[in-house]
């Protein structure tokens, strides 16, 4: 599905009335006392590779510093489609498939998602207080399994209910976009003289 941008699944009222019953089971929210409040950050690092290939296990990461004099709350990362935003499942799509019981399909698979970040909204990773000067990192390990490409979109946040915010230094948005192209083919491989498996380069 060539030229289709991604749509990842948002957090919706559902989700966030679901993390309010499980503060009335006794458990506290994780928005719980925040502030509304502006944090200063830096993205010093944000790598999604380009080109990738079906099968071929990739990793989306985003380091942040907290360069503001104050500590945040509890940084957190939505992963969405470009200008879309639309619910589905994470790094999905929605699919024009007429007969369907869900429009929602995956494009990578995610074997793995940021330690300790999973939150009650679906799209939405959250590492905790970040404190002044110190960096968190947003890992995620996944595989393609549609071809084509696709436009994902990170933006940050200081917690979690939408009162503490971050920006960067020079005030523009703490977000980015990356475009990603998948390749039909299988990533190529080959032995080397000494045994060992090389594997090509994405094409």
């Amino acid at each position: 599905m060539p030229g289709r941008d991604v749509i990842l699944r948002g957090g919706t009222a559902a989700l966030a009335a679901a993390a309010l019953v499980v503060a009335g089971c006794g458990g506290e929210r994780q928005d719980a006392n925040e502030k509304d409040a502006t944090y200063r950050v830096s993205v010093v690092g944000a790598e999604f590779p380009a080109r990738q290939q079906l099968a071929e296990e990739t990793e989306m990461r985003i380091v942040v510093k907290n360069v503001d004099d104050r500590t945040i709350p509890n940084l957190a990362a939505t992963i969405e489609a470009a200008g879309e935003g639309t619910e589905t499942v994470a790094f999905g799509m929605l699919t024009d498939q007429p007969g369907v019981s869900s429009r929602s399909r995956p494009v990578w698979v995610v074997d793995d998602g940021p330690l300790s970040g999973d939150t009650a909204y679906a799209n939405t990773w959250a590492l905790g207080p970040l404190e002044p000067g110190d960096e968190q990192t947003f890992s995620w390990r996944v595989a393609a399994v549609v071809p084509g490409r696709y436009d994902v979109t990170y933006r940050l946040a200081g917690g979690l209910g939408g009162e503490a915010k971050v920006e960067q230094a020079d005030g523009k948005p703490a977000a980015g976009r990356f475009t990603v192209d998948i390749s039909r083919k299988p990533r190529q491989a080959r032995i080397a003289a000494d045994g060992t498996i090389v594997r090509e380069p994405a094409r």
